[in-house]
């Protein structure tokens, strides 16, 4: 018999189960069997397990191959970035209804709020007997732990709001004798508890961050905390959510209560965004955080994402890189016809052609986008690149630390014009054809009957491109070379942050904070070795559209596959525009020297107005008299 989700989630259900039957709570073997909440939190080393669990849900973007996980990077493959053939048979690129339980968060964070919950109300500090030494856990130990857990709560009704937007706010565990049928709060009541809860928090969390404490690094800081609640504030200030979308305005609870706000407070939450990045960003530049910027862009974009460094405000510590030959990102980030390689990670042509030149200059325009700088004066052939060839300096696009022997000893390959004249962040995120793979030295080939193109068994490339950020490049056979390599899974990071402020200045005020977003917007581009803003146009300064459109892109390059494009698409309400249509890739069943380079269309997508949020689970509508859905489900 199915159950209510939600329900079976918030009751505790002591008196008709013991916890170890209780799936909802997901607690180790070591918690079962004990028969109440009061005797696992008279042990130390029960309640710091329990402690443990509350982190259980953080985000995990290096688990892009699983194309149902909640809380890991499959929104890569729903967004414009990349396809798998993971993500094409769960159905979510057509029309899709409520009864599709993939991705669903609702279930799992709703359980790990609940854990939260019991933490909070139970745990306490405590002394085992045996005197001094025995186990124990101090008054400030406890007090830190309660913060960090009360941080965990507010972090995942955040996240609950970015998928569902009003969302039922729980701030008790419930047991049978006292659940209520819970309906969803107000846009508007859902940012303000998560802003006051992540604000009394940050008060008694660890002040500083642990960016060098390698046991404390998947902790989170008051500095993890400000960071959500500023991005809290740009949700809250986006056209999704500030009573600009049009489906939410009749949204309301059965008792006729509005879920989305009157589009006259915008200009408000625009301004506690603008303020909340900017308390943060004065956190962060007070020696804190800073980019990975040595003045090597190639080296530096490299090796942000392999160990933890102080661009990072927060990382998971476990992840899903995996290994060459398994069912994970190294595994499908390595192309067929190299040692393990897998293939199945490709890369849109769409993102692939949003990379500047060389200089930070487009290559190209979207339709949604307005003609916010010239375009490259060097890539000039878009759409006739199959006649420009040349070679590529690998010092210069990899980096000279970064150039293995293989490498060097391989012959000069011949690359298409597609990949000659771009930027750093492009040769550090595209694998493509006439590329030499680090670890062998072999010029990579997708196209038909190559080594790693169509007509090569399983595995075969579908677009013609795959995701080579964030790889570890000396996974490979032989001497210097490994199978696997642990690093940081990174949730937030500072570079995101700056454009985010860039962003919300340009909304409060185009004209005013010009040197200010410019000077935002420029240290990103600057660490990725391409020219300021105001350099490739220098009328931007001022212009809102040009500078919002400047900003979008540079998020869209600088985060890519980062788990962040489709959550962007949706509270600006470009998703209908940008991902209701055919995606591009490659001609892969014609030879680099017949057609190869061709666009064409495949993968067509389904985006609707009803898409920029989640439905509720089916079942859990259907029970509840009071949890109405979302518009269009």
């Amino acid at each position: 018999m199915r159950k209510d989700i939600l329900k079976t989630i918030l009751a505790g259900t002591l008196a008709v189960c013991s916890i170890a039957s209780c799936d909802f709570l997901d607690v180790s073997e070591e918690l079962g069997g004990i028969s109440s909440f009061e005797t696992i939190f008279s042990n130390v080393d029960r309640t710091r397990k329990w402690y443990g669990q509350c982190f259980d849900n953080r985000p995990d973007y290096s688990n892009i191959w699983g194309a149902t996980n909640d809380m890991g990077d499959a929104w890569a493959g729903y967004a414009d970035e990349i396809y798998t053939r993971e993500h094409n048979k769960y159905g979510k690129y057509s029309n899709w209804n409520s009864d599709l339980g993939h991705n669903h968060r609702w279930g799992s964070l709703y359980q790990s709020i609940r854990q939260c919950n019991i933490f909070l109300e139970y745990a306490h500090a405590l002394q085992e007997e045996g005197g001094p030494d025995a186990p124990h856990i101090t008054e400030a130990e406890m007090k830190i732990y309660k913060a960090n857990v009360r941080f965990m709560r507010a972090m995942y009704h955040y996240y609950l709001f970015e998928m569902y937007g009003p969302i039922p706010i729980v701030a008790n565990s419930y047991t049978l004798d006292n659940l209520p049928d819970l309906e969803r709060n107000s846009v508007d009541e859902v940012v303000n508890w998560i802003d006051a809860e992540l604000a009394a928090a940050m008060v008694d969390m660890e002040q500083e961050p642990y960016t060098n404490n390698e046991q404390m690094r998947g902790v989170p800081t008051k500095g993890v905390a400000m960071a959500y609640r500023a991005k809290l504030w740009v949700y809250a200030a986006s056209p999704l959510f500030n009573g600009e979308w049009e489906y939410g305005a009749n949204l309301a609870n059965t008792d006729g209560k509005k879920l989305f706000p009157d589009a006259s407070t915008k200009d408000q939450k625009i301004d506690n965004a603008v303020k909340y990045l900017r308390e943060f960003l004065d956190y962060a530049e007070a020696g804190r955080y800073a980019l990975v910027d040595t003045d090597n862009p190639a080296e530096d974009l490299y090796n942000l994402f392999q160990n933890y460094n102080s661009e990072i405000i927060w990382a998971t510590t476990t992840s899903s890189w995996g290994s060459l030959n398994s069912e994970t990102f190294d595994g499908h980030c390595t192309p067929k016809g190299e040692y393990h390689g897998l293939n199945g990670v490709d890369m849109l042509q769409e993102l692939v052609d949003d990379f500047y030149d060389e200089d930070g200059y487009p290559v190209r325009f979207n339709p949604y986008e307005s003609q916010f700088m010239p375009t490259s004066s060097v890539y000039t052939y878009y759409g006739n690149e199959a006649n420009e060839w040349g070679t590529l300096d690998l010092a210069k696009c990899y980096g000279e630390a970064n150039v293995t022997n293989e490498m060097k000893a391989a012959e000069t390959h011949q690359v298409n014009g597609m990949y000659l004249h771009r930027e750093p962040r492009f040769y550090n995120s595209v694998t493509f054809t006439g590329m030499t793979w680090a670890s062998s030295g072999n010029r990579i080939e997708f196209d038909y009957q190559a080594s790693s193109g169509t007509g090569s068994g399983d595995g075969e490339p579908n677009t013609g491109h795959m995701l080579y950020k964030r790889y570890y490049r000396l996974l490979g056979q032989g001497t210097g070379y490994v199978s696997s390599r642990y690093r940081p899974s990174i949730i937030f990071r500072l570079a995101e942050f700056y454009l985010l402020y860039a962003e919300m200045l340009n909304e409060q005020d185009a004209v005013d904070n010009q040197d200010e977003i410019l000077k935002y917007v420029n240290l990103v581009r600057d660490r990725a070795g391409i020219k300021p803003l105001e350099e490739c146009n220098p009328n931007i300064g001022g212009n809102y559209t040009l500078m919002r459109d400047a900003i979008r892109r540079e998020s869209r390059i600088e985060l890519c596959t980062e788990g962040q494009r489709y959550f962007d698409l949706c509270r600006w309400l470009l998703g209908v525009e940008v991902l209701n249509k055919d995606m591009t890739r490659l001609n892969l069943f014609r030879t680099e020297e017949d057609g190869f380079y061709t666009r064409m269309n495949f993968n067509p997508r389904y985006f609707a107005e009803k898409n920029y949020l989640y439905p509720i689970p089916n079942d859990e509508t259907k029970r509840s008299s009071k949890l109405v859905q979302n518009p269009g489900w």
